[in-house]
C-alpha cells in the first residue's frame, strides 16, 4: 500500500466533508468508561472505510498516555495515528489490517511510533477483534498498549544471549587450541619418546650375548608389546584430540572418523557428501566435526541403533550436517533429556558460529540431528 489515499480523494475525516460528523466520538457509557479506566492502554473502536484507512469511532482516555493524542483528536483526525508510525513500519500496519479484513481474524500488529514532544521512540502493540457490519464495513474492538519496556527487556536478553554465545565460542576455540597443543605433544613428544624406547630396547637386546638374550627374550617380547600398545594408545588419544586428517579437509576427517567409528561400535554408517571437499575455516570445520562426533557417540551410548546416516551438503549459502539413526528415539520434551550435556554442547557449538541445531526424535522412531551454518564459506 504505497499511500493511504489517492490525491484526488478526500479523506473521511476532512472537516470540509459533511460526513466528518460521523467520526466525532459519542460520549461513552459509564460502564465503558469504568472498563477503559482500568485498561492497560487505550481501548478503541475502529471502522474500515473503502475510501481510505478508516476512522476511530471511539478512543479511551488512554490515548493521551499511549499515543500523545486526545481521544477527540484521534477520532476526528485518524491520519494523525498513521503519522505517528515510523515510515518503514507502515507497510506492516496496513498489511496486518488487510489480512484481518480478508480472514476475519484478529488484527495484531506491533511497531514503533514517534510522538512530537517525546524524546524517544516507543513500541506499541495493537490487538483488535473484527466483526462485519450490515453495510459491509468492518469494525474492530481493540486495545493499543505501550510495550516499550518489554521490548527493551527483550533487547537486553538478546544482547546477553549474544554475549554468552560469543563467550562460549571463544571458550570453545580456546579448548580446541589446547586440544591441538596436547595432540601435538602426545604425537611428537610422547609418541617420539616411545618410539625411541622401542629402538633402544631392540639395540639393547642386540648387544646382549646369545645366552643372556635367550634368558630375557620372553620379558623383552612382553615389554616390546607393551610399548607397541602404548604407542597405539597415544596415537588414538592424539587423533581424538585433533584428527590429523583435518589437515586434508573436513570430508577426509569425517570419512576417517566414520570408518573408525563403525569398526569400534559395529554400527554401520552411510556417509553422503555430494561434490568436492567443502572449504571451511579451521574452527568451523572442527565445530562440524565435533557435532558429528558427539551425535554419533550419543547413537552408540543411547540409541541402540544398528545403522546411522551422515549427510553433509550445501543448501544455498548454508552448510547442513544431518546425523540420523534407526534407534529407539526419545521424547525431546522430556526434562531428563533437556539437561543432556551432549545436546547442550552441540547446541553451543552451533550457536557460537551463528548457526542453528535442531533435534527431531520420537520414541521408537529414531533420532535426527540437523545443524545449519549460515554463510558457510567463512
Amino acid at each position: 500500500m504505497s499511500s493511504l489515499f489517492p490525491r484526488t480523494q478526500r479523506a473521511p475525516w476532512d472537516p470540509a466533508d459533511p460526513r466528518s460528523s460521523a467520526v466525532i466520538p459519542r460520549r461513552a457509557s459509564p460502564a465503558l468508561t469504568s472498563v477503559a479506566s482500568g485498561a492497560p492502554g487505550m481501548l478503541f473502536k475502529f471502522v474500515s472505510d473503502d475510501k481510505g484507512f478508516g476512522h476511530f469511532s471511539y478512543a479511551s482516555d488512554g490515548a493521551q498516555k499511549v499515543l500523545g493524542l486526545s481521544p477527540r483528536a484521534l477520532c476526528t483526525q485518524p491520519k494523525r495515528f498513521v503519522d505517528l508510525v515510523l515510515e518503514d513500519e507502515r507497510p506492516a500496519l496496513f498489511s496486518s489490517m488487510a489480512e484481518s479484513v480478508r480472514t476475519q481474524l484478529e488484527w495484531n500488529w506491533e511497531g514503533r511510533i514517534r510522538v512530537p514532544g517525546w524524546s524517544d521512540i516507543k513500541w506499541i502493540n495493537l490487538r483488535a477483534t473484527p466483526r462485519k457490519l450490515t453495510d459491509g464495513r468492518i469494525v474492530w474492538d481493540g486495545l493499543i498498549q505501550n510495550i516499550s519496556l518489554g521490548k527493551r527487556r527483550e533487547a537486553n536478553i538478546q544482547t546477553a544471549r549474544d554475549q554468552i554465545a560469543t563467550l562460549a565460542a571463544h571458550q570453545e576455540r580456546a579448548r580446541e587450541d589446547e586440544r591441538l597443543r596436547l595432540a601435538r605433544e602426545l604425537h611428537d613428544d610422547v609418541g617420539g619418546n616411545l618410539a625411541g624406547v622401542k629402538m633402544q630396547l631392540a639395540m639393547l637386546l642386540g648387544h646382549l650375548p646369545e645366552a643372556a638374550r635367550k634368558q630375557v627374550a620372553q620379558d623383552a617380547e612382553a615389554l616390546n608389546s607393551l610399548v607397541d600398545r602404548t604407542i597405539e594408545s597415544t596415537r588414538r588419544l592424539s587423533a581424538n584430540l585433533r584428527p590429523p586428517t583435518l589437515d586434508l579437509g573436513l570430508v577426509a576427517a569425517l570419512e576417517w572418523f566414520l570408518q573408525d567409528y563403525s569398526h569400534r561400535t559395529g554400527i554401520a554408517v552411510d556417509f553422503d557428501c555430494p561434490g568436492d571437499d567443502i572449504e571451511l575455516a579451521e574452527h568451523r570445520s572442527m565445530a562440524v566435526f565435533r557435532v558429528c562426533q558427539e551425535a554419533l557417540n550419543n547413537v552408540f551410548k543411547h540409541a541402540r541403533a544398528t545403522q546411522a546416516q551422515v549427510s553433509l551438503k550445501r543448501e544455498g549459502e548454508s552448510l547442513v550436517l544431518e546425523v540420523s539413526d534407526n534407534g529407539q528415539g526419545f521424547d525431546p520434551a522430556d526434562p531428563a533429556r533437556a539437561d543432556s550435556f551432549g545436546l547442550r554442547g552441540m547446541q553451543e557449538r552451533a550457536t557460537g558460529l551463528g548457526g542453528e541445531l535442531e533435534v527431531r526424535s520420537a520414541p521408537g522412531q529414531g533420532t535426527e540431528v540437523r545443524m545449519t551454518l549460515k554463510q558457510a564459506g567463512g
